[in-house]
């Protein structure tokens, strides 16, 4: 055998021998033993300290109010209204608790009100608008009195609630006329044109100084009062009929508010809102020049709204019926193009898509135009059909309402029933002023607020009520966490004076020490388990989410397999609808039999997906209740008492003697430091002990919270029940009154299709015969031509003879 040199040589001889000489798989020599395990617990008596300080490292590292704001802000900006209105109502609720800084909270709650605002939901942007107007003009509410009250008139001309513009009125009367920011100003002056005095409102918006952030809105709105001043005025006189139809002269009538508007395009786009300022001051320009009949100008001022602009979509459209007054029939066809694609889903797609149709057709693209009348014709009439068919069907009112509240017109319903959405947008935009839909969108806003705070409240009870309720709590999680490590690493220093007992020596023992010893090391592997470091819980907690994440990539497995199959029923319905329709079925009975086996499937399959739901909210329970203090942490608790207790009676039993006297010796000269061990212990405990009392406390107080929250969702939902009971028959029969509506623009767009296909057909043959007309006059000319020269000869041969 080679002789291992050098360093490396040693080193692996060394390795070897120690190999060799090991007692067993946990031994270490006695004086290293006992010297690790002093270290160990002189360091976990230092550290016993940090238990209050990791509590208030954890409390300063949570989210503080202003954090929470600005989550709450960036959420709102991202369109992310649900989670934006958690977050700030979470600092709401701190500010009542005395933990928010009144600018955080005047900051938090202004912006609340403006994502409720965003969202739609009017009466509670209303509610925080007005608690900012309350606070008057004192620091920090003042900087938002204005722009809350310039809101509170938008929620009054939105939500049509007169008695929010009276509120706004009498405010503004107990505020100061103007400040130097300009919002009362322009609010004064937005609330006057709410409430149609012009000329109030005129004298209020001349008032917003050139530096306000509102002066662009405000140049606006002097345009819109310009522009409503000249329609209050009476119409012109029968000499002056010319006017009122267009030209010259009624471009001059609106020449003040053409001006005014113009005004504004002149200003710096210093920023996002300024700039859709200036896009609805051009936007406003070409209407009036297009009401004026100055079509040029008017597509002049439409080609200076931007792609980016949120009125970018509005313009194509409205730019394409300028280019038609005008006759250029190509550039209306290209801005309808572009309306297509940049935005398919837009209301105007029937008429748009007609408009381009009719372009075609005159331009001579007879084929594009033919398939165009086709495309919208099949487009729309199903959905004529599907409408007209429902309403025959239903003649209750009521169920219109239970219908569209419960949410039922969606593509999963039955096709019998299903509506496709663009029929549910044009049932709302025929009830804009009725304002009927506004109600049911309040109304299921408000079931999916009290269904998903039931789901909340069980979850929370589902935590407080298990084991991991320290999850709750983050700051008493974070000491308790701290002292679960140190007793886990006063375990450990145990664990290494159990292995310098079996470094002192490992020969077989008998009689109860034996049996000790066995169970002793059969928990040795166990220890090892322990989380000791701030990294090392992460890691368990980790470990436990993945277990989870694990059954949920199942579960949405499953789930992909019963859409799979949820698609291969809807296409075998369709074809056997199909196969009904076309009158090419040979055999009924068996259609019936397909049929009948297809809703079994279905119904089996509805069974599965139940079965999926269920196991998903098990899995949700599951996960939250996974983490800190979860049996792996009740376990390891048993594992350190069992252990502690096996090594106690061995060295006890070592002591007398039932060991040889090395070992005896050994297991004397551990007595001190395991005295130290079990005196550490006992001061971690009692520290532990009172946070879990701290624990119980807060869980057993926020879970009377958490009832008395639950009790109110059960008020709150019997309250609605009722309100929905009295609200079904009136908004019932409205919806019946804008589905007939809805129908019949349905009718009308495929009659309009119709028309275009049989205009089109026409067109071609009206073509074809001015074709055959000039190619018969062609060839009379090129017979009286022959005919003339064939004279011509005979006259001349006549002449030679």
């Amino acid at each position: 055998m080679t002789k291992p040199h050098g360093a490396l040589g040693g080193a692996l001889a060394a390795l070897v021998a120690g190999l060799l000489g090991a007692n067993s798989a946990f031994a270490i020599s006695s004086s290293e033993a006992r010297e690790k395990a002093d270290l160990a617990l002189q360091s976990a008596d230092t550290d016993t300290a940090s238990v209050q300080a990791a509590i208030d490292a954890a409390r300063a590292k949570g989210e503080t109010p202003d954090r929470r704001i600005v989550a709450g802000e960036l959420l709102m900006r991202a369109g992310d209204y649900d989670r934006a209105i958690h977050v700030l109502e979470q600092v709401i609720e701190l500010h009542t608790r005395g933990q928010v800084s009144e600018p955080s909270f005047a900051d938090a709650d202004f912006l609340l009100a403006e994502t409720y605002f965003k969202d739609n939901q009017g009466l509670a942007a209303a509610r925080h608008y007005k608690d900012i107007v309350e606070k008057g003009m004192v620091s920090p509410f003042d900087a938002y009195v204005g722009r809350s009250l310039s809101r509170l008139v938008d929620v009054s001309i939105r939500t049509q609630h007169s008695d929010v513009l009276d509120y706004v009125f009498t405010k503004l009367s107990q505020l100061p006329a103007s400040d130097a920011s300009g919002s009362l100003q322009y609010a004064r002056g937005k609330a006057y044109i709410a409430r149609g005095d012009l000329a109030s409102a005129r004298g209020a918006l001349d008032g917003v100084p050139r530096a306000s952030v509102w002066y662009h809105q405000s140049l606006y709105l002097l345009g819109v009062v310009s522009m409503k001043e000249v329609l209050a005025k009476p119409a012109p006189a029968p000499a002056a009929a010319g006017a009122a139809k267009g030209g010259p002269a009624a471009a001059e009538r609106f020449a003040a508010a053409i001006e005014q508007f113009r005004k504004v395009t002149e200003l710096p786009a210093d920023s996002d809102a300024h700039r859709h300022v200036i896009d609805l001051a051009w936007m406003a320009i070409g209407r009036l020049f297009y009401e004026t009949d100055n079509y040029l100008d008017a597509a002049e001022a439409y080609s200076h709204v931007d792609r980016t602009s949120p009125e970018f979509n509005d313009m194509l459209y409205e730019l394409a019926w300028v280019y038609v007054r005008l006759g250029d029939y190509q550039r209306a066809q290209r801005a309808l193009e572009v309306l297509s694609v940049t935005a398919p889903a837009t209301l105007h797609l029937a008429d748009g898509s007609l408009l381009r149709a009719d372009l075609m057709l005159r331009s001579g693209m007879f084929d594009r135009a033919l398939e165009l009348y086709e495309s919208v014709r099949q487009e729309f009439d199903p959905m004529r059909a599907q409408v007209d068919s429902f309403i025959t069907t239903t003649t209750d009112p009521t169920v219109y309402y239970d219908r569209l509240v419960e949410g039922q017109f969606d593509q999963d319903a039955a096709p019998s029933t299903a509506l496709p959405p663009t029929v549910l947008s044009w049932v709302r935009e025929a009830a804009e002023d009725d304002r009927v839909f506004g109600v049911i969108d309040d109304v299921a806003r408000s079931r999916d607020l009290i269904k998903k705070s039931k789901d909340l409240v069980r979850k929370l009870t589902a935590v407080l009520q298990s084991p991991a309720r320290a999850r709750a709590f983050p700051d008493l999680k974070a000491g308790l966490e701290r002292t679960l490590g140190l007793l886990n690493k006063v375990t450990l220093a145990r664990r290494t004076l159990a292995e310098g007992l079996d470094g002192v020596n490992d020969a077989p023992l008998s009689g109860e020490i034996a049996q000790i010893r066995s169970d002793r090391r059969a928990l040795m592997k166990r220890l090892g388990w322990l989380p000791v470091t701030d990294s090392e819980f992460e890691m368990r907690e980790a470990s436990g989410q993945r277990q989870w994440n694990e059954v949920s990539q199942k579960l949405q497995g499953l789930t992909i397999e019963a859409d799979k199959l949820q698609a291969m029923v809807n296409a075998l319905r369709r074809v056997l609808d199909d196969a009904t329709k076309a009158g090419s079925v040979q055999d009924p009975a068996g259609l019936e039999r397909f049929r009948a086996e297809l809703q079994e499937n279905e119904r089996d399959l509805q069974a599965y997906r139940d079965r999926i739901q269920s196991y998903r909210d098990t899995l949700e329970l599951g996960r939250i209740q996974v983490g800190f203090g979860d049996q792996r942490f009740v376990d390891d608790d048993t594992a350190r008492a069992e252990f502690k207790t096996l090594l106690s009676r061995e060295v006890q039993l070592a002591e007398s003697g039932q060991a040889d006297s090395d070992t005896a010796a050994y297991a004397r000269s551990i007595d001190g430091t395991l005295a130290k061990a079990d005196a550490l212990d006992s001061r971690l405990g009692a520290i532990r002990k009172d946070l879990d009392d701290k624990v119980a406390a807060g869980a057993a107080d926020l879970q009377k919270q958490v009832d008395a929250e639950a009790e109110n969702i059960r008020a709150y939902a019997d309250h609605l029940d009722t309100l929905d009971q009295n609200a079904r028959l009136l908004i019932g029969e409205v919806a019946m009154k804008n589905f007939g509506l809805v129908r019949d623009r349905l009718k009308s767009i495929v009659l309009r299709a119709d028309v275009g296909i049989v205009q089109q057909a026409w067109e071609i043959r009206e073509e074809q015969m001015y074709r055959v007309r000039d190619l018969q006059r062609e060839r009379a000319r090129e017979e009286q031509d022959l005919n003339d020269e064939l004279r011509e000869v005979i006259d001349d041969a006549g002449g030679q003879q």
